[in-house]
């Protein structure tokens, strides 16, 4: 009767470490999977698209980028990236610099569409539009977008953390604004500087707002 017992306690202790063993095991696995590639971007292990776009391989960089989506990576988060590498293509290729930086802009709004309280989605289309800005002939718009978008972002980071829908962690707000806020005050400065100006009649020559671009940044 003893060893009857002690077999069934056996069994029963052998269920349950087999339970949480797999209910970790599950957890961690979900962790595994946000953190594939937001570890990709590290050094030590860049996403694929980094060698193409170092190659001048532009597209096949952005289909590279668009194929992770199949693989688990946000569509917010491959559409901010696929704007990064036409905005690297702008700033190399001058002669369809605008072109390129439009096609930039059109990926960043669909990024912040998609993930509108997303506050690292919403810094990269700050960052991104003061870039387009920089890249067309009439940035002023873009200039105030980039505004918009930064201020979106302060927005979202009142508490002392934030949670960011897919993610299974939350990120502490302080870091975060911390880095946010000088970009977007020298943002604010170039919309201060001529974008005003030129609202009320007073336009600017493209080596102007070229000299200005260099000196705001």
């Amino acid at each position: 009767m003893l060893i009857l017992i002690q077999s069934k306690v056996a069994r029963g202790v052998l269920w349950a470490t087999t339970v949480v063993l797999v209910s970790v095991g599950g957890y961690f696995a979900g962790w595994a999977a946000e953190t594939k590639y937001e570890d990709l971007i590290t050094i030590d292990t860049p996403p694929p698209e980094v060698k193409l776009e170092e190659q001048g391989r532009y597209e096949e960089a952005i289909q590279a980028v668009l194929d992770r989506r199949r693989e688990g990576l946000h569509e917010a988060d491959a559409d901010s990236r696929v704007a990064q590498i036409y905005l690297d293509r702008a700033k190399k290729d001058l002669a369809n610099r605008e072109k390129w930086a439009q096609q930039a802009a059109s990926y960043l709004d669909k990024a912040a569409a998609l993930a509108p309280k997303d506050p690292f989605i919403l810094e990269g289309a700050m960052d991104g539009f003061n870039s387009v800005g920089n890249y067309s002939e009439q940035g002023c718009p873009d200039y105030e977008k980039a505004v918009g978008f930064g201020e979106a972002a302060l927005a979202l980071l009142q508490g002392s953390t934030v949670t960011v829908e897919g993610h299974v962690r939350s990120y502490p707000t302080q870091p975060i604004k911390e880095g946010i806020e000088p970009r977007l005050k020298r943002i604010r400065r170039k919309v201060e500087a001529w974008c005003r100006k030129t609202s009320q009649g007073v336009t600017q020559s493209p080596a102007r707002r070229k000299l200005n671009s260099c000196v705001l940044g």
